[in-house]
């Protein structure tokens, strides 16, 4: 059974009982902002936007060193152009699941591939003499990547950009237990979690499972408008709060980066 996590006094009142979101005005439409020791899940479509919300929600960081952001998809100089673009803090932790999977894995398998087609030259029989042509252990990164949020102290701030990456190499019911534990986490220690996942291809039972274990709820859509791409973002769940489930339609500032422009309360 845990023990109860001691709060220091003043880290207290530093934090406060709720977070920003990295947006002003969606912080206003939230009341305030997102409560500590929320995880939320945004259900995404390509194109909406949600990869710039995911680093915007990091930029508030509080604590750099506390602070996580995780992609799956996007390499490291491209993070950095986004944050220096919007003057982000640089100094929070990154790590890139994509570069580092394209690096240890497909490099690997595509110098396989060409040893089979073409066989060995001299070259390579000296270049496998000192490195390991195979490796026996298979990275597990789902694993990696628990331990790593779940090693960060109180009122910390993750991303994880986004869930496709696991869904798509591991048992979901593993992925799904991965955010039970970090949802627990992130309640314990008074973190603030977002977590996002595409809709293509989910399953409605994967993705219904994820929307229980979830604090909030966001999705993040866009449509055709004539010529022009609408882009919104519903707040579909926020947990002991019905009144802010919303509808907002945002656009991308180069001051502000995502901001609301108009809002419609769900129904």
């Amino acid at each position: 059974m845990a023990t109860e996590f001691k709060f220091d006094k003043e880290d207290e009142k530093f934090f406060g009982s709720v977070g920003s979101f990295g947006v002003p005005k969606f912080d206003n439409e939230m009341h305030g902002g997102v409560p500590r020791g929320f995880t939320m899940i945004a259900f995404t479509d390509t194109g909406s936007g949600s990869e710039l919300f995911a680093k915007q929600f990091v930029s508030p960081a509080e604590e750099s060193e506390n602070t996580l952001y995780i992609s799956t998809n996007e390499g490291q100089a491209e993070i950095v152009r986004i944050f220096q673009k919007y003057s982000w803090p640089l100094d929070i932790n990154v790590r890139t699941i994509g570069e580092e999977y394209n690096s240890n894995v497909l490099e690997k398998e595509l110098l396989a591939s060409r040893y089979r087609l073409e066989g060995f030259r001299l070259e390579d029989i000296q270049r496998l003499a000192q490195t390991r042509f195979v490796d026996d252990v298979t990275q597990d990164y789902l694993t990696e990547v628990t331990n790593e949020v779940m090693a960060l102290g109180p009122y910390f701030r993750a991303v994880i950009d986004s869930l496709d990456f696991f869904l798509q190499r591991e048992d979901p019911a593993r992925v799904v237990a991965m955010v039970r534990m970090l949802q627990a986490h992130a309640q314990l220690y008074r973190g603030l979690i977002l977590i996002s996942v595409s809709t293509d291809g989910l399953s409605p039972l994967i993705k219904q499972e994820l929307a229980s274990i979830a604090d909030m709820v966001l999705s993040f859509q866009v449509r055709t408008i004539g010529t022009d791409f609408e882009t919104s973002m519903i707040v579909s769940k926020f947990r002991n709060a019905p009144e802010n489930l919303k509808i907002l339609v945002f656009r991308v500032t180069p001051e502000e980066g995502i901001t609301p422009e108009t809002v419609e309360r769900i129904a």
